[in-house]
């Protein structure tokens, strides 16, 4: 009777912690979706990711302009990408490859610099 009461109890304990999860997660996503949405982004349009290689690089250059505030503040206010910054700052990416995922960089970059945790510990466990 203990035991079966205990095994309850834990299974409500995994159950609030995930539904709690899962709620921080849809927040983060419509969050996500409506600041996205600004720079004309839609989550459909995003289904195709880059290559292997490219996604990594990408990825680097995303979470760089995410970590740098100037870099994320001029993409917030300007909507665009630093180009000539971000070829002064990654040495070997040419601009069509940056122009080509432009919308996958925006994205990412909002992820690592923005309040998305869940999105960011999906994306460090699924992609990187």
């Amino acid at each position: 009777m203990l035991l079966k009461r205990v095994t309850k109890e834990v299974k409500n304990l995994f159950q609030s912690k995930r539904s709690k999860t899962s709620v921080q997660r849809q927040e983060e996503i419509l969050h996500l979706k409506r600041r996205l949405e600004e720079f004309d982004i839609q989550f459909s349009k995003l289904a195709c990711r880059p290559s292997g290689v490219e996604t990594q690089t990408l990825l680097e250059i995303s979470k760089m302009v995410g970590q740098n505030n100037d870099l994320l503040n001029q993409l917030s206010l300007e909507g665009e990408l630093a180009v000539q910054q971000l070829l002064a700052n990654r040495v070997g990416i040419s601009s069509k490859i940056l122009e080509e995922h432009h919308k996958f960089i925006v994205t990412m970059a909002h992820i690592f610099g923005g309040p998305y945790p869940c999105l960011r510990e999906y994306i460090r466990n699924s992609i990187i």
